[in-house]
């Protein structure tokens, strides 16, 4: 089975908990030019309500397609609800997660602190974790409290390609 043939949504699955604190920073941090992309592999539809409504408001302002304007893309598991139905577009992974500006990460999400090093702003410019790997070289590191911490980037940003133009020109028919 391919990507393309998989999204799953009105899944039956329970909505997972995110903290209001989490909430209210993706929210904030959505709105910042340095974040194009959001993996967010999280079935919360009050977070995914914030995400796709700043997808509609990006595609209206620029005329591009929503996945074009700002890619998302959620759980492996699918959605208890399908963005479709408030107009937008989540690609759902086939297994795992997909790398973005803004990479919400799940606790099964294994990550090496020095690969940290080296993968920050290459993979995502942002890393929002239940984990703290303390002070890392290339990236500042915010509290946010209920055990998440909000890792940023120090390098330049480098839009993340999430899925490879190729991928996008396929999907949009775009030329």
């Amino acid at each position: 089975m391919n990507d393309a043939n998989y999204p799953v949504f009105n899944t039956g699955q329970p909505e997972e908990e995110l903290s209001e604190s989490v909430i209210t920073l993706i929210g904030e941090l959505i709105e910042r030019d340095n974040v194009q992309s959001v993996s967010c592999p999280f079935n919360n539809s009050k977070v995914w309500r914030l995400l796709v409504a700043e997808q509609v408001c990006r595609a209206e302002q620029t005329g591009k397609p929503p996945q074009q304007a700002f890619t998302l893309a959620g759980p492996d598991s699918g959605f208890g609800f399908d963005p479709a139905d408030w107009r937008g577009e989540v690609s759902i992974p086939y297994e795992g997660a997909f790398m973005a500006d803004l990479f919400v990460a799940p606790k099964w999400r294994n990550f090496i602190r020095e690969s940290n090093s080296v993968t920050l702003s290459t993979a995502y410019h942002y890393l929002l974790i239940q984990r703290d790997f303390g002070e890392l070289h290339c990236a500042t590191r915010r509290d946010i409290g209920d055990g998440w911490l909000l890792y940023e980037s120090t390098r330049p940003y480098v839009k993340v390609d999430v899925f490879g133009e190729q991928y996008l020109h396929d999907h949009t028919n775009a030329n």
